[in-house]
């Protein structure tokens, strides 16, 4: 999950940075900058909306994926038949009778893939078994274009979905980090790159209240 969601938490992982200054006309020198912070692994591994959306994310796409795959090698009415019972099924109102026929559909490229690969390791093949596996092999030359084009349907769902996931993902961080903020009386806060951060006290990790915030679902 950490490899999927780090681009994501590199943009709103940020640390909090705090101003603490005295008054100047009391002070001849400007106090230091107080710094709160918290890591980005412990917030990928503790947020649990994060975790929830990431799998959901993923069972999205894997599900993306077996749709293409299960189209590879349908015929043109069998590829409508499968849109009309998917549909169908989303809409929660398939018959016992259409469940078995879907699932009979999805099986069906996995079964060509099968019979096109024992065709070809026959050594000696009918006229009859030449015609099939030529058949079998321009439908799946044929389908190339059709694929491609839900495919590229698919990608730009899943990326409005990501983009709606880290949207949400990225005000709500901000969110608890300005109310973490307000708690500690803190009056001013901005983002840096962890690097920037030479030393940072420990005692100053607002990880857990952040994540403590963010968990509430408040």
């Amino acid at each position: 999950m950490r490899r999927h969601w780090l681009p994501i938490v590199c943009l709103i992982v940020f640390v909090l940075a705090v101003t603490a200054w005295r008054a100047m006309t009391f002070r001849p020198h400007p106090q230091p900058v107080t710094l709160a912070w918290w890591t980005s692994t412990k917030l990928l591994d503790g947020y649990k909306a994060l975790q929830e959306d990431d799998a959901r994310f993923r069972q999205t796409t894997q599900r993306r994926q077996q749709m293409l795959d299960a189209r590879e090698l349908l015929e043109p009415k069998e590829w409508d038949e499968l849109d009309a019972l998917e549909r169908k099924e989303m809409d929660g109102k398939l018959t016992d009778a259409e469940r078995k026929r879907l699932e009979e559909l999805r099986k069906l490229t996995d079964e060509r893939r099968a019979e096109i690969d024992r065709l070809r390791l026959k050594g000696q093949l009918s006229d009859e078994e030449r015609k099939r596996l030529e058949y079998l092999q321009n439908l799946q030359r044929t389908n190339q274009a059709k694929l491609k084009e839900l495919f590229e349907k698919f990608r730009a769902e899943l990326d409005e979905i990501n983009r709606r996931i880290t949207q949400m993902h990225y005000q709500r961080i901000r969110d608890a980090a300005k109310q973490v903020a307000q708690q500690l009386n803190l009056n001013s806060s901005s983002s840096s790159d962890e690097d920037a951060v030479l030393y940072a006290e420990p005692t100053l990790d607002i990880t857990e209240q952040v994540l403590a915030i963010l968990n509430s679902g408040k």
